[in-house]
């Protein structure tokens, strides 16, 4: 009983000398800079990254049309997969330009490129930025 006591005594003291930090957590820089890092395609599905390779995009920007981006994209493996993909566009002051577009669809046949295309629906798009993840 008394090694009782003097354990909740000491449980005691500790909680009253414990002070709760309520400082705001600070923003922290991203470890993975570009260009290993590339913001340009985010792949939301990390175990389908190893199966895709992208390659270099074909922009079209004329300034009187708004700017169409071709991203051709190759399926590595022996298997079928259907994901989903979506482009978000930018401005010349790297701000996302509304209404960002939906998400489609399309199908990956075995070791096939197919073209993730899109167009920007404001002749203020410069940049864009292409997201792909699992179908669904």
């Amino acid at each position: 009983m008394k090694h009782l006591c003097t354990a909740v005594a000491l449980v005691g003291l500790a909680l009253t000398g414990c002070k709760t930090d309520i400082a705001p957590s600070i923003g922290l820089g991203d470890p993975y800079p570009a260009p290993m890092n590339d913001p340009q395609i985010s792949v939301l599905s990390p175990e389908l990254q190893k199966w895709l390779a992208f390659h270099p995009a074909r922009m079209e920007m004329d300034g009187d049309k708004p700017l169409q981006v071709e991203v051709p994209l190759r399926n590595l493996t022996d298997r079928n997969y259907q994901i989903d993909y979506r482009f978000i566009f930018f401005d010349k002051h790297d701000m996302e330009l509304r209404p960002t577009m939906s998400w489609r669809f399309t199908n990956l046949s075995p070791k096939q490129v197919v073209r993730l295309r899109a167009g920007a629906m404001s002749t203020e798009a410069v940049n864009y930025r292409l997201e792909v993840k699992w179908a669904g």
